[in-house]
């Protein structure tokens, strides 16, 4: 009897379990249909459009699409994030506001015998090592044939290059070896003069005059103490050489062959370039059931770079797809939730700034988490999912996964498992190589959850001709992949959110 009723037991437990997976199915694939092509199209339609200039992390454009995803959020049914002031949210309970310091370059000053020389008019560079003030009364001259040469060991505060000689040199790997040689003789400046000084300010000044921007941690400002390297053009090097009745080819020449010192006062000045913004993350937040306390979390990035040069920079595939395919599965989850059929756990759809500027959004939330990170199950990141590569052809239907497995193998095999269940993608695999040299597992916003541990997967469609630049319109999405990589992350979630158990961590991988 007690056998015979063991199977009965089993037989019962079985009944019931296929017809419960199968309504499961039958919900997901019911409130997947709330996603669709349209619905992506016009939500990109708005964080791609000119009116939103580009996105760019602290402007305007920025707190337009920060105020419209907030929009759609309460559109959905979202509440905001229960107590959200104390949990370090503005009053609205959707934005999570993050400090900036801005820093432009452009602080180092130069004064040649009482002549002022200009920042992006007669030098540039690319960093700011030199952070006071610095006066000398001579600048030594070499050759890049002599910068192996024993004549380093005294070498002057400030040390001019002469690459006017060698048009095949590669000034980069010039530069390398020049602060190699230079590392220990207490040079403080090596100006590069360069033929093509001018020429490469033009093509470099976007780049150069732009903000760069850094979380305000409220430390102090930090001082590097490296070499300060600062490619000049050759009438600026001229007007140094004079003092020693110096032409460039005879300077050039005479470095070569022996020491070369001009005694000439040069003066560096340092005046920093700093101010300070603020940027927001938005939250959508929707309450579990009965394992509430777990979250899920969903994330893209909603800023672009913003307008370069007159140019507006939309970003559609970059990231304005991946924020488009957020707010696609919020709705999914807050139409299930409205009709009772709401997720075990708890879901995070977020949308983060800063992400251009070096995760810089993500990182603030990972610090200053609104929801425990020790609680958050995994976060599936989407960043560019609405185009094709340079590698897949137009006709390719494929996602790159990266990350996926390495934190949870068990999370890995979950999209693995809906992939082959439901949307039929090619999941490649190349980027999350560990010698992979694009290194994309430690660009996009993913991996702050991972330096804490949390189990991540980023979805990815590669890099294309308009990757960061002016033509990454709405006109050029695969709206068909879109919707079909949406989807994946979307039956990804819905497991994540309503299995009985959390997917198991392998080891804090992402810390690496």
């Amino acid at each position: 009897m007690k056998c015979k009723s063991l199977v009965l037991s089993v037989l019962f437990v079985s009944a019931w379990h296929v017809p419960a997976v199968a309504q499961a199915d039958s919900l997901a694939a019911h409130y997947a249909s709330f996603i669709s092509e349209t619905s992506l199209r016009s939500v990109l339609n708005v964080l791609a459009h000119d009116s939103l200039e580009g996105r760019e992390t602290g402007m305007e454009g920025q707190r337009k699409a920060a105020a419209y995803i907030m929009a759609q959020f309460r559109s959905y049914g979202i509440q905001p994030v229960p107590d959200a002031e104390a949990r370090g949210m503005l009053p609205n309970g959707y934005q999570q506001r993050f400090p900036l310091v801005v820093n432009r370059l452009g602080g180092l000053g130069i004064n040649v015998d009482g002549t002022s020389f200009g920042f992006l008019t007669d030098y540039f560079y690319f960093q700011e090592h030199l952070q006071e003030a610095l006066d000398v009364q001579e600048v030594m001259v070499l050759a890049p044939v002599s910068l192996g040469g024993a004549r380093l060991g005294g070498s002057s505060k400030v040390v001019m290059l002469l690459d006017t000689q060698d048009p095949g040199t590669d000034i980069m790997e010039l530069v390398g070896q020049a602060s190699a040689a230079l590392a220990k003789t207490g040079t403080r400046v090596l100006m590069v003069v360069q033929d093509k000084a001018q020429e490469m300010m033009h093509h470099y000044d976007a780049f150069l005059g732009r903000a760069r921007m850094q979380l305000d941690k409220g430390q102090q400002e930090n001082r590097t103490q490296g070499l300060q390297v600062v490619v000049i053009t050759p009438q600026m090097a001229q007007a140094i050489l004079d003092h020693g009745h110096l032409t460039l080819t005879k300077a050039y020449k005479t470095a070569v062959k022996k020491r070369v010192i001009v005694k000439v006062a040069v003066q560096f000045t340092y005046t920093p370039q700093h101010g300070q913004l603020s940027a927001e993350n938005v939250l959508g937040y929707i309450e579990g059931s009965d394992k509430k306390g777990e979250v899920v979390a969903v994330t893209a990035h909603y800023d672009h770079v913003g307008v370069i040069n007159g140019e507006v920079y939309n970003g559609a595939d970059d990231d304005g797809s991946g924020t488009a395919a957020v707010l696609g599965m919020a709705q999914a989850f807050a139409r299930a939730k409205a009709e009772g059929h709401g997720p075990r756990r708890s879901m995070l759809f977020m949308t983060v700034s800063g992400e251009e500027k070096g995760l810089l959004g993500s990182e603030w939330y990972t610090d200053h988490p609104v929801l425990p990170l020790d609680s958050t199950v995994a976060d599936l990141n989407i960043d560019m999912i609405g185009r094709t590569d340079t590698v897949y052809g137009d006709s390719s239907h494929y996602v790159y996964v990266i990350g996926s497995k390495r934190i949870s193998r068990q999370l890995g095999d979950l999209i693995e498992a809906e992939n082959a269940k439901r949307t039929h993608l090619d999941l490649d695999y190349k980027f999350d190589a560990e010698n992979d040299p694009n290194r994309f597992y430690y660009r996009s916003d993913h991996y702050n959850f991972a330096k804490h541990g949390v189990p991540i997967a980023f979805f990815f469609n590669g890099v294309h001709a308009d990757y960061h630049g002016p033509h990454d319109e709405v006109g050029k999405i695969r709206f068909d992949l879109l919707h079909q990589r949406t989807l994946l992350v979307y039956y990804t979630a819905w497991m994540l959110a309503n299995r009985d158990s959390r997917v198991a961590k392998d080891g804090p991988e992402g810390a690496r």
